[in-house]
Formats: structure tokens, sequence, C-alpha cells
């Protein structure tokens, strides 16, 4: 429950002298129901059509009363109040439009504020401060009662209160543990996570989280270890939810002996499949620096590191909402530190920029018979603002210093930090029955540029093109789509959703004259099973196959990749 809906204010018996008084000079509304004649006047927000309806639904005078405070509260007008007096065969009705005195509730009045003194609170305006208050209470374990008490000697004043209840047995902290194989763009197959999360009583949420690859047990494309450590805190205010975060990731690769060349037209590469895949990635330029020219070779155990530090600022603000609808406005600012080293020579990757992204939220939900229709959309912009640094944007010194032929136009030198990206996300869920729905869901970017590696579009895992591990498709532009037919059934230990899906996606480097330049797509179908166990245990599975490809050169690039299944068990503690 949290926070609900305060109930409708009943219409009220009152004296006539006092309709008398507030009717004075005004003309009101006259209808006929069942003999007796009914005057309405005042802020009722009703026009004569809906009044003329209701008339001739209604069987008695109090029947009409009740529909015209259900109708008033329908158009999503809270704080009318009907005051009503007979006089013989006639009965006078007069509407009083309130106004919010004040805000009692311990915890959460100073979410509801903004609602004081307006002449004409809404169901809009009261979800709009519900949101941000509801995220409060849930996080504190407490739900509150709303409700109007309206001054009996001046009904325009109305005092807004929440009366509360706390949750029994609230459990304001997790533990969460989590293994699978979900896999990686760069290094390791198996995982395992580890977190913590509490809510305050105020509101905030706090988390940190480690994540680690188990590399020793294959499928770890030449990683040694993996490590990444996530501190989080937000907190919802009357004007939205803000919060902050950081993170470390570092992961090392044991490239394998190579004959670095020292004289003559190169040396020989001894782990060519691992390094086809990371120089993939940096645009040839590993194949640049361990096979440069020169007589004779010498044999050299290659490693690579690479940490990625990054900070982020985030908030999101609801615009306008109501039952069926909300929109928000969300927006972050970011900053990167991603470097990327073998052994003694220069970084071949250091990106250090910053980032601000701004964009909107839509939810929608539309009754279709006895199912509802749910969709949402987002649109955001994400700007590059710190201009080039590192190796961003010295591509003309990558060309003139580079022994390859010819020169790579995807590498770390081509990209930039002053970008663009266009990043539309739509989503629909459309359920069948009770237990069964159709799904749809569909997001893409579109860059300007080459972007920094942590702005790329990357495809392949669990939850997008799961035929294939994580970085089957790359690029800085991509789409995709996935369509899907979901089913739910209870057992007795545990609720299974499972699915049928089919996507599609596909990606593309900008900027680029060769094969990289043109886009590379997948297409798969598969399953996906959920089993939520007692005891917030809970198991999910995706397993998938390609249905076709295009756009790719060597098919043994797309072998390589290739993943059977995925599984992860989490236990929240």
């Amino acid at each position: 429950m949290a926070i609900d809906l305060p109930p409708a204010i009943p219409p009220q018996l009152t004296q006539l002298n006092r309709i008398e008084q507030y009717v004075a000079g005004s003309s009101p509304y006259v209808g006929i129901v069942n003999g007796y004649e009914v005057r309405v006047s005042g802020d009722h927000h009703l026009n004569d059509e809906e009044l003329a309806k209701i008339f001739a639904a209604a069987k008695t005078p109090s029947q009409a009363i009740i529909l015209m405070n259900a109708m008033t509260i329908r158009k999503g007008h809270l704080l009318v109040s009907m005051q009503y007096a007979p006089d013989v065969n006639v009965v006078h009705v007069h509407a009083i439009q309130g106004s919010v005195t004040n805000v009692q509730g311990e915890g959460i009045a100073e979410y509801f504020t903004g609602l004081e003194g307006d002449d004409d609170l809404t169901r809009a305006d009261y979800e709009r401060a519900r949101v941000m208050a509801n995220v409060r209470s849930e996080r504190a374990g407490v739900n509150y009662s709303a409700r109007f008490d309206v001054d009996p000697e001046n009904p325009a004043n109305v005092a807004l209160i929440f009366d509360p209840e706390p949750v029994e047995d609230h459990d304001a902290t997790d533990v969460i543990l989590k293994l699978g194989n979900e896999g990686s763009r760069f290094v390791g197959r198996y995982f395992g996570d580890a977190a913590l999360s509490h809510n305050f009583k105020n509101g905030t949420n706090a988390a940190v989280a480690y994540q680690t690859a188990f590399t020793d047990l294959g499928e770890s494309r030449g990683g040694e270890d993996y490590h990444r450590v996530q501190l989080s805190m937000d907190r919802p205010f009357a004007s939205g939810l803000y919060g902050i975060s950081a993170s470390h990731v570092e992961y090392s690769q044991d490239l394998g002996s190579f004959a670095l060349a020292t004289g003559g037209s190169g040396g020989g590469l001894t782990n060519v499949p691992v390094l086809g895949e990371l120089d993939e990635v940096l645009g040839g330029l590993l194949s640049s620096l361990l096979g440069g020219g020169g007589g004779g070779a010498a044999i050299q155990q290659v490693d690579l590191e690479a940490d990625i530090n990054a900070i982020v600022l985030s908030g999101e603000q609801v615009l306008a909402g109501d039952l069926d609808y909300r929109f928000n406005l969300f927006q972050s600012i970011e900053y990167i530190d991603s470097q990327i080293e073998v052994d003694t020579l220069d970084p071949i990757q250091d990106e250090k920029y910053g980032v601000v992204e701004v964009g909107v939220k839509y939810f929608g939900a539309k009754a279709l018979n006895e199912s509802l229709l749910r969709w949402s959309g987002q649109f955001s912009v994400k700007a590059g603002v710190t201009g080039d640094s590192g190796t961003l944007g010295t591509y003309d010194e990558f060309v003139a210093n580079s022994t390859t032929t010819p020169v790579p136009e995807v590498a770390p030198a081509a990209r930039t930090a002053e970008f663009i990206l266009l990043k539309p996300k739509l989503a629909m869920k459309l359920p069948l029955t009770a237990s069964s729905s159709i799904n749809a869901n569909f997001s893409a970017q579109f860059a300007d540029e080459q972007v920094p590696q942590q702005q790329q579009w990357v495809l392949g895992g669990m939850s997008s093109i799961s035929a294939y591990l994580p970085g089957v498709l790359v690029g800085d532009s991509g789409y995709h789509g996935l369509v899907n037919y979901e089913y739910s059934f209870p057992l007795n230990f545990a609720k299974i959703t499972t699915s049928a899906f089919a996507e599609y996606g596909a990606a593309w480097y900008e900027n680029v004259s060769g094969d990289l330049g043109d886009e590379r797509s997948i297409a798969d179908a598969g399953v996906r099973m959920r089993a939520e166990f007692d005891y917030d245990f809970t198991l999910d599975a995706v397993a998938a196959r390609k249905i076709a490809d295009d756009g790719f050169n060597d098919s043994d690039d797309l072998d390589r990749l290739e993943a059977d299944f995925y599984i992860t068990l989490k236990k929240v503690f």
C-alpha cells in the first residue's frame, strides 16, 4: 500500500440558510428527479450535459447527489465538497471548492506542502507529489492512509492528513549473493556477486556491490582476474530522486608469448586467437604495437591491464502523472577515466572525459476489457562535454606512426569525447490472460562520431542476443528489438515464469569507410525461465540459437562467441 489516494469527501448535510448565502446572486442548474426539484450551484466542475445525464439516471435526489460527487472525483477534482439541504419538494446542492490549508503526517508531510493553497487540487497534482513520498515510505517501512479533514465551519478549508502504520517485520537491509555464467565483454564467463543494500528512515538507500570473475573455470578470454566495486546512494526529495554512484573496474589478461620483431618484416604472434579478439576491440592497435618492424625477434610474455573508474550524479523528477500515466524528466552528469596498458608500453587506451545526459520517460496504461495494456517510452540525449585528452582525438598522430597497412579506421585514437548520442527506448506489455502476456521492447543508440569505449553500443549476453556472449555486436550506433510470449504458473515450491522470444540486433561504427562501417546484425530465438522460490531464492536461465546473421566476414568470430546457455542463481538475505 505505502501511500494511497485519499477517499472522496462525502456529501454533507447543511442548513438551508447557509446554502442561500452561498448562492445569492447566482443562477443554479435545475433538474427534476422523481418529482423533486434539485437546484445545483457552486464549483462542481460538471457541465450541463453531464448533469442532465446524472438526473436522467438517478432514482432519488440522494442518488443524484452521490452521482455528482462521484463524477467530480472521476474528473480528478479531489477537494469539492457537496453541501445539500432539503426544503419540502426542493433539494438545494452547492459545491464548494476547497483548498489544502495544512498537511499532517510525520516523515512525509514535506512532500505534500507544495499542495497547500492550491485552489483546485486535482488527482494529478496529488499523484505528482505522492510518487517521491511513496519511495520514502516504502524504504522506511511505513504505510500511510491518507484522508481529508473538512473544517465544518468553513468547508473550503481542508487538512490533508496521513495516518502512519508501520509495516510488520520490515527488513531495511538486504544482503545479495549471486552466481552465474552471464559473461563479460572483456574477461570471464563465470561470475560471483555480493551486495549490501540498506534503507534508512529518511528514505536514503545506500548500497555497496562487488563482482569478480572465476577465470579458472575456463572460457575466460585469456583473463587472469576481474574485479568490480560499486558504491551508490540516493534519496527522494519533494522535488525528485537524486543520487550519486562511484565504480571501479580492473581486469587483466595474459596475452601469451609474442615474438617481438627487432628487424625485417616483423615477428610472429604465438597466441593469435586471444590477440585477435582483443585486437578487434582496439582496432588493430595491438598488432601494430607488438608486430613492429626490424630484424630478429625476441620472445616476450605480454600482459594487459585495464582500469575503469566512473562517478555519476543523477536525478529524476515527476513532471506530471495520474492513475494511468506518468511523465518524468531525468538527467545525469558522469565522469569516466578508462585506461588500458600493455606491459611497459604507453597506454593504448587513455580516455578521460565528462558526459551529460538529459531525457524524458513516459509510462502509460489503458484498460482493454479485463486486461491492462502498459507501455513506456524514453528518449535521451547524451553528449561529451569536456573535450579530447589522452588517446581521444589523436587519430592523425596514430596514422602518422602506424606500421599497419591499411591503417585501421576503428581504433582508440579515432574516438572522441566530443560526441552526441540519441537514445530512444520503447516497451509494451499486453496481458492475454491473468497468467500470460505478449511483451515487446526496442532500444537504440545513434552516434555522430566514434565514441569512447564505455559509451559504445554492445549486444550479447542474457538480456540481448542471448545466443552469444556479451560483445558479439559492438559499435558506436545500433539497435535491438525483442518480442516474447510470457506465461507464469505457481507450483507448491516456486513461482515459475517462462517465455519464448525472438530478437534482432545490429551495430556499426561511425565515420568508417570499410566493413566495420557497415551494419552487422544477428537474429536469434530462444526460451527463458525464472523460478522464484521461497526465502528469496531466484533462478534465471536462458538458451537461444541463431536464426540468421549478416555483415560478418569470418564465421569463426561468431563461433568463438557462441553461448550454449546462461544461468544465474541469486539469494537475498
